[in-house]
């Protein structure tokens, strides 16, 4: 290193500096996250590593440290909070994301960094070519980014849990090896016939290959012979070693259908002129050869690379023939077809992925060997491959990030052919195109002439880039029905000269961005999942364009909307892309080369030529329409033509997301969103309320509540003015809403503000509101995306005051309820594609694998109906339906879902109509119900609903065909699978606001409903509920006992409990601890959830639980997972079997925790009204039991209330009666800290002592009576009585290796004996008492006493020299209260006892 690096002075406002500007450290790291920017003093110098080392972390936040590059000088700079938000040329790893400018470009990218521990090295280098490379633990992650400036400067970012790094030194500067230096070294120790070739010979076949193979077409074709009586033998290898990052990909020519298996593709370090073939390349089992080990610069001795053979096997990958990984990629090569493109790179940094018809599978492997052949094995059903010709002379990231130059250039002899003899032609398309595709009318059409028989291939661009402000637009003029999707639109920096097309546009991984459905990707990668009108759903007649701005954003429009920016800072140079993809069969150029702003203002444009608008509005509606104002904050991002605001940095930034309403409000107008997405990165989650503060006045921001003037909001459950709180405990918690949730509020004609939670008033949040005030809506935290809902004028009724009530001066005769189309969960198949914003569902491939569910459970009637799409009748069976109690989450892997749904087998239960029959759990529960789905035809439409009466019914084309199967529990979802012949459906019903009324009710009847659940809460405290657990929790947990009893049956975790019923006001909720595991660690877990758990995807603690939970785990309190108090109470993990454990809310909504009867004091405040317990059977403790306030015994349901089963289980598994409580329970006691405290004070080594906590006892009033100690105790041979030392504090001493010999401390009886402070070092020096002084008498504020164990026979009784004549303890008489001894060494040191007056 040429010079010694170092943080610059200039800094984040909370970082200091030290050691030389080389350490820097966060201050206040427990209070605050952010605000610990540091920048290198000097910008880096080409391939120069500045590196950090993680001093010190904190566990109170989440997120970690963030490094990166910046261009901009730390001298100049305003350090923002976070270094996600710097702009004007910044590059920052997140988590495991890397973002450009605070927008994500890579999600996924090298190790996690929120995943690194004190001590890691983590570092940032800009290389010689202008790449971004990272490195972890000394590791290199890769290629970050290109195109880097000269001068950049290291960014550090001391974030959340991250609060002091310090630059680690180097002996030099760059880790690029030199050519001829080590990497020679090491190709010198490797035998010379796996040594990389230097030839730049294309790829071929190498001539020795499986006994069956014929080779052809100059060694690029491999085929098997005997196809139909062999399925081995088959194996093939590249004539060379691969060079990196070098794609190796192979086409499938033909397949037979007689043998299982296919296709097997991968690397191996055998030299093909040396290898014995065998049968399978998966038989390979390799050994060292000649000891030879290929080590590499920056690996461990754990990470050495040893010769073998790593093959894609089905969708595994296979290591010398060894699993490896079971579930990897999107595809399994068995089910590959004729025409599919199987392909492999080793990259530069060792690590092998494969790619499947263009797509990038990831990371099979991260450690390969530097010299490696491709080998193909034509297994099974594939019998003839040929090798491609894309790219093997050049490596594949320069394929991919290959990119037109033409306005970045100027000599770039292309571009200026194009802006010179082009610069004045009309935009057309290019002769060049997709091999399905056709360009005729003089280049103004595109078409797929075999539309019917093909669905892709149909990529077609202009003629020349597109100028700014030029908008390119086409018009459908044919659609095919046969298959799925439509056109897809967007714009590309590859010429049409030069680019090699693709099946469909989406496959191109550089320097693209498409339109597809109502999703915008970039590089094949989704970066805006709902934006503007479904492409999918244009007919004949609709447009569709795209426009690149001056400003460098892209606008893409439907029918001359403009459906808002799609993405920013894209490149100059561009050319208009259209793929006719699925339905889309024909489509023309519409001349439109004027700006789009001219277009609008001239009734002549080509807007004439369009199909009308389904829905004409009026200038008047148009000005009044509610949507999103054009200004927001800086994370904000709004589509959908104004209707949608989204957080699309969601994970990577909580805040910075406030949008508004483009105009006031009007009196009794309801301003409704529904929330679409959320993330469980944060805490907190939406905020919504109004202010009198136009937009373009407002300088918006991170969080509206730091607003202190004209702004009112509601945040979580508190209501805030001007930024501070007016009122606690509303009735909404913002917290605890989820996703398709709708939020209102309205300003009503008193000047009140109101809340509505899914239409439901929930009363007066504050009064006296400005007129004219905006809506605000701040999508902060969890909540990232939410759409605006139809608004709704209420001014025939008025707003009391109340905030529980809703006085009606004139009846209303209905409401409008916004009705809400249903959608599919995310959760699915492994084959199934969701698309239309969640509405449609196609099966992509194969015949199963299909299963899809509702996206929450139904409500009771509440019909759930799809319509046939897409058939084919090359499988036998069909779509199945019904309903399930499994409930589907994201964060489960899809490979847990079985091919089909009758093999769905869960502790959750499962009915289904397949074909005519009726299904429970895969067995047969009634034939013949109705007509067979094994015929249903596109168009049909079929249904499931739950009915009040617990039954399922199904509904084939609207006729419902009765009971199908009984005793269906709440909280089902609805479950389809697309099996065999049906691939495709749509859904046709929306949700039911009031399955039990023919019209809606009235907002007062809805109110009083809650009302007078609130009251039947209120009259509960009088008369105890009964509680049991409820039959949603986690999934390794058994309930038995009528419910009262949860055990954990397997693993450590998943072991989450919730109470049945809301707790009731000052009643306690208690459990008692029936059986402890040793094998584990930590233990029970208690606290309360504030939001219904009936739909709850349990995590594997209660503790990571992120919205409105208060748990005590240990000694601690968390709230939504975050540590927020310590020390308090006893410590869970010490509580023993028969101990119990309860929770309270008391009057003013706190939490009591109480261990054994005692109240431990306030756990949290401020708890909503109506939480659920929730218990974490973790760690040692196994099972647990409900018991009544006043009994130790499980409380009991009258027989009559109970099922045969629960009598049965109660039969079955017998409650286990409560033990002796022999240990103790450690405290937060303030006693014992003073005692400890005072030993402290007396400098008294601690080797005397024992080391675990659990030998020292606390006897105070408190702690004795939580163990429930017995005054009196029986030790020794013979048996003799002693005293506990109540209103002491024991700390236990050593064992001495004679005690343990004598065996004292069972058969030698326990006394105590009285010493002054000063003698306490010489008698654990000497190990034995000294005798007391008779002349000193003086008071001390501590006493301390020796317990020690005497020798039964060696010590006389006598006296108290006291002289006392009262007794002095009534067990003992006062004649027995003193020892004497003179026997030496009968006396061992137990204890030393401290009590402080």
């Amino acid at each position: 290193m040429a010079a010694s690096q170092a943080f610059h002075s200039r800094t984040g406002s909370l970082v200091t500096l030290s050691n030389g500007n080389r350490t820097a450290q966060r201050n206040h790291p427990t209070q605050e996250f952010n605000n610990g920017i540091v920048i290198s003093k000097d910008p880096l110098r080409d391939n120069e590593i500045f590196e950090v080392i993680i001093d010190k972390k904190v566990n109170s936040w989440s997120g970690s440290i963030e490094i990166g590059v910046s261009t901009q000088d730390p001298a100049h700079l305003d350090f923002p909070t976070s270094a996600t938000s710097l702009r004007e040329g910044a590059w920052i790893m997140s988590g495991c994301s890397i973002l450009r400018d605070g927008r994500s470009v890579m999600d996924e990218y090298g190790r996690d960094l929120d995943q690194l521990n004190q001590g890691d090295r983590v570092g940032v280098q800009r290389t010689l070519n202008g790449e971004l490379h990272i490195y972890i633990k000394g590791v290199d992650q890769g290629c970050a980014a290109k195109g880097l400036p000269a001068s950049v400067y290291a960014v550090v970012d001391m974030y959340g849990k991250c609060i002091q790094v310090s630059i680690v030194n180097h002996d030099r500067r760059s880790v690029v090896l030199p050519v001829n230096g080590l990497e020679e070294d090491i190709l010198a120790r490797i035998p010379s016939t796996f040594q990389r070739s230097a030839s730049n010979e294309v790829l071929r076949f190498h001539e020795r290959c499986g006994s069956l193979i014929k080779l052809s077409n100059n060694n690029r074709t491999a085929e098997r012979r005997r196809p139909l009586e062999e399925f081995n033998n088959g194996v093939v290898m590249t004539n060379r070693p691969l060079r990196d990052n070098e794609l190796f990909e192979i086409r499938i020519d033909r397949l037979v259908d007689k043998w299982s298996g296919s296709i097997e593709m991968g690397i191996t370090t055998h030299n093909p002129g040396l290898l014995d073939f065998p049968a399978t390349m998966t038989n390979m089992r390799t050994e060292n050869v000649a000891g030879t080990v290929l080590k590499y610069p920056n690996t461990h001795s754990s990470d050495q690379v040893l010769k073998g053979t790593i093959m894609m096997s089905g969708c595994g990958i296979l290591t010398n023939g060894k699993g490896t990984r079971r579930e990897y990629g999107e595809f399994n090569l068995d089910e590959l077809t004729e025409g599919d493109y199987v392909g492999l790179v080793r990259k530069a940094n060792g690590t092998l992925h494969y790619y499947i018809n263009g797509l990038d599978q990831g990371v099979a492997s991260s450690r390969t060997p530097q010299t490696v052949y491709g080998v193909v094995d034509l297994y099974g059903m594939t019998v003839k491959v040929t090798i491609t010709d894309r790219d093997t002379l050049s490596p594949i990231y320069e394929r991919l990030e290959r990119r037109s130059f033409f306005g970045l250039n100027s000599g770039n002899s292309e571009y200026n052919e194009d802006a010179n003899g082009e610069q004045n032609e009309r935009i057309l398309f290019h002769s060049n195109c997709g091999a399905h595709a056709m360009v005729i009318n003089n280049g103004k059409t595109a078409l797929r002439p075999h539309a019917m028989d093909d669905f892709n291939n149909g990529v077609i661009l202009t003629n020349r880039p597109l100028r700014n402000n030029e908008v390119f637009e086409v018009r459908l003029d044919e659609i095919v029905d046969k298959w799925a999707g439509s056109i897809e639109i967007g714009v590309t920096t590859h010429s049409p000269r030069e680019i090699e097309f693709p099946s469909t546009m989406t496959n191109i991984r550089s320097g693209t961005w498409m339109m597809t459905g109502n999703g915008i990707m970039h590089n094949g990668t989704t970066v805006i999942d709902e934006y503007g009108q479904n492409l999918d759903r244009l007919g004949v007649g609709d447009c569709v364009g795209v426009m690149r701005k001056e400003n460098g954003t892209l606008h893409f429009y439907v029918n001359g909307i403009d459906q808002g920016t799609a993405a920013y800072n894209i490149p100059d140079v561009l050319y208009a892309v259209i793929d006719l993809y699925g339905q889309a069969a024909e489509a023309s150029i519409i001349d439109s080369s004027d700006p789009v702003q001219q277009m609008d203002n001239n009734p002549n444009s080509v807007r004439s030529m369009r199909r009308t608008s389904n829905i004409t509005l009026t200038q008047d509606e148009q000005t009044n329409d509610l949507r999103f104002h054009h200004l927001h904050g800086a994370n904000a991002m709004i589509t959908n033509n104004g209707l949608t605001a989204c957080r699309p940095n969601a994970t990577g930034e909580f805040n910075d997301a406030i949008v508004m309403s483009n105009r006031t409000l009007r009196t009794g107008e309801l301003f409704e969103v529904v929330i679409e997405k959320m993330v469980d990165r944060w805490s907190g989650s939406i905020e919504a309320g109004v202010t009198a503060i136009h937009p373009t006045d407002l300088d918006f921001p991170s969080t509206m509540t730091d607003i202190d003037y004209n702004t009112w909001m509601l945040s979580g459950s508190a209501v805030m003015q001007d930024g501070t709180t007016v009122k606690n405990g509303y009735l909404l918690d913002l917290d605890t809403i989820s996703v398709n949730s709708r939020i209102g509020m309205m300003r009503a004609l008193d000047g009140s503000l109101h809340y509505f939670v899914d239409g439901v008033d929930m009363g007066v949040a504050c009064t006296d509101i400005a007129e004219n005030v905006y809506a605000v809506i701040d999508l902060y935290g969890q909540c990232s995306q939410a759409t605006i809902v139809q608004s709704t004028i209420r001014d025939n009724h008025t707003l009391s005051n109340s905030s529980n009530a809703l006085l009606i001066e004139h009846p209303i005769p209905s409401v409008h309820r916004v009705r809400i189309l249903h959608k599919f969960h995310q959760y699915c198949g492994k084959n199934i594609s969701i698309r239309s914003s969640g509405c449609s569902a196609y099966r992509i491939r194969s015949f199963n694998h299909g299963i899809i569910f509702s996206s929450r459970p139904l409500k009771t009637g509440e019909l759930f109906e799809v319509k046939v799409e897409q058939v084919s009748k090359r499988w036998s069976g069909s779509l199945q339906i019904g309903l399930t109690t499994f409930v589907p989450s994201e964060a489960l892997p899809v490979n847990s879902l079985p091919p089909a749904a009758s093999e769905l087998r869960t502790n959750r239960n499962t009915w289904l109509m397949q074909g005519s029959e009726v299904l429970e759990n895969g067995v047969s529960l009634k034939e013949n119900y109705a007509t067979t789905l094994d015929r249903l035809e596109i168009g049909n439409t079929v249904g499931v609903k739950r009915c009040s009466d617990d039954t399922m019914h199904v509904v084939i084309n609207g006729e419902d065909k009765g009971i199908a199967a009984s005793n269906i529990p709440k909280g089902s979802y609805a479950i389809i699978d697309l099996y065999g012949t049906t691939e495709g459906v749509t859904i046709t019903s929306s949700a039911v606001e009031y399955p039990d009324s023919s019209r809606a009710p009235s907002i007062a009847s809805d109110l009083s409903d809650e009302i007078e659940e609130i009251n039947g809460h209120m009259e509960s405290v009088q008369e105890p509920v009964c509680i049991e657990f409820q039959e949603n929790h986690g999934k390794n947990i058994q309930l038995c006992n009528g419910n009262l009893t949860a055990c954990r049956t397997a693993s450590y975790n998943q072991g989450v409990v919730v109470s049945s019923k809301p707790l009731p006001i000052m009643q306690r909720f208690q459990i008692r601890i029936d059986r402890l595991n040793s094998r584990w660690t930590s233990s029970l877990q208690i606290g309360v959830l504030g939001f219904s758990p009936e739909k709850l995807n349990f995590p594997p603690t209660a503790s990571t639980i992120k919205r409105c939970c208060w748990v005590v785990q240990s000694d601690s309190v968390f709230h939504n997972g975050v540590k927020v108090k310590e020390k308090f109470g006893p410590n869970l993990d010490t509580l023993q079997i028969g101990h119990k454990v309860g929770i309270m809310l008391d009057n003013d909504h706190s939490l009591h925790y109480y261990v054994n009867d005692v109240d431990q004091g306030m756990a949290a405040k401020n708890i909503p009204f109506g939480s659920f317990a929730v218990v974490d059977l973790y760690g040692q403790c196994e099972q647990v039991t409900i018991v009544a306030d006043d009994s130790s015994m499980a409380a009991s349901l009258p027989v009559e209330g109970r099922e045969k089963q629960d009598m049965e289980d109660g039969l079955k598994e017998s409650v286990c009666p409560t033990p002796p409580l022999t240990d103790n329970v450690i405290r937060n006691c303030e006693y014992q800290n003073r005692c400890i405290r005072f030993k402290s004070t007396i400098g008294l080594p601690d080797g005397y002592f024992e080391s675990d906590p659990k030998m020292s006892i606390c006897y105070c009033e408190t702690c004795h009576k939580i163990r429930g100690d017995e005054p009196y105790y029986k030790k020794g041979q013979p048996p003799k009585d002693y005293a506990l030392p109540f209103g002491w504090c024991k700390f236990a001493l050593r064992v001495m290796p004679r005690a343990q010999l004598l065996n004292a401390f069972k058969e030698w009886h326990i006394a105590y004996h009285g010493t002054k402070v000063g003698h306490i070092r010489k008698v654990l020096d000497k190990g034995e008492l000294v005798l007391p002084d008779p002349k000193s008498h003086s008071w001390q504020v501590a006493r301390v006493v020796f317990q020690i164990c005497v020798k039964p026979g060696s010590y006389k009784c006598g006296p108290p020299s006291v002289g006392a004549n009262e007794p002095i303890d009534p067990q003992f008489s006062n004649n027995e209260i003193e020892w004497y001894s003179k026997e030496k060494g009968a006396i061992i040191l137990q204890s030393l006892l401290v009590k402080i007056d």
